[in-house]
């Protein structure tokens, strides 16, 4: 009777899983509003059949193989802590500043590993500029914690002193969610090639053993966007890069 009803439990939480990647898998996560971060924003538009993000806008007529190696900027976190209000909220709080540092070199060196390990080497990290050599620019422009990140070390989130358009709904509806900006630019005219923007809910854990940082939660994020964009570069435009599902099993 007992290994019976093991089978049964087991069977079950199985059945459960699958059903939490189906319904996590096919979620749409409503895209942030613009931050100011990118000029000529409102050029951007959907385009899924080609790109996962949220909006995109490419120069006409742009031929990327005349690139050969990549410059990844600083990642720009100031239209975080200000537009959506998590300085003024958070006056003095150290773990606040120390998070946001942390996350910007995290992006950072999540994007140049990413570049870095491409076994097709399409662009190569570099850091000066020159004849073929595109310079990445990018900003996280929101980010918002699970609740339990947020008990654990103390912050006030922007919703609770002041509504914060975008920020207050992903507060009050419990689900953590992170949001970047991008541009590509020539590093020689300077001339913006490419820009992007897009907004995820990180993938579902059984086990949340990153809740130990601010951003912990945006990591996969991260890395995702950081794996799409090499995807990009080394495929023709009739190729459709796909989103990422949003549940996971891993427990970091």
């Amino acid at each position: 009777m007992s290994i019976a009803r093991t089978l049964c439990h087991t069977a079950l939480s199985a059945f459960c899983i699958f059903t939490m990647i189906l319904v996590s898998g096919c979620k749409d996560t409503e895209p942030a509003p613009n931050s100011g971060y990118l000029s000529g924003s409102s050029m951007m538009t959907t385009q899924r059949e080609r790109f996962p993000f949220n909006r995109v806008w490419v120069k006409p007529g742009l031929s990327k193989e005349s690139y050969r190696a990549i410059i990844i900027s600083p990642v720009n976190t100031a239209y975080l802590m200000t537009n959506t209000g998590w300085a003024a909220a958070n006056p003095g709080n150290s773990k606040l500043k120390e998070g946001v540092s942390e996350l910007a070199q995290f992006t950072r060196d999540t994007f140049v590993k990413a570049f870095n390990d491409d076994p097709q080497h399409r662009l190569p990290v570099v850091q000066k500029a020159g004849p073929g050599v595109v310079v990445l620019d990018l900003a996280i422009v929101e980010l918002v914690p699970s609740k339990a990140i947020l008990g654990a070390l103390g912050l006030v989130a922007p919703f609770a002193r002041a509504p914060v358009v975008g920020v207050g709904s992903k507060v009050a509806g419990g689900n953590p969610v992170v949001a970047i900006e991008g541009r590509l630019r020539d590093s020689q005219t300077g001339d913006v090639l490419m820009m992007f923007a897009d907004r995820e809910e990180p993938p579902f854990r059984i086990i949340d053993a990153k809740a130990v940082t601010w951003y912990g939660d945006a990591k996969d994020s991260i890395q995702m966007w950081a794996q799409q964009m090499v995807e990009l570069a080394n495929t023709p435009r009739s190729h459709k890069v796909e989103d990422a599902s949003s549940f996971s099993l891993r427990p970091w």
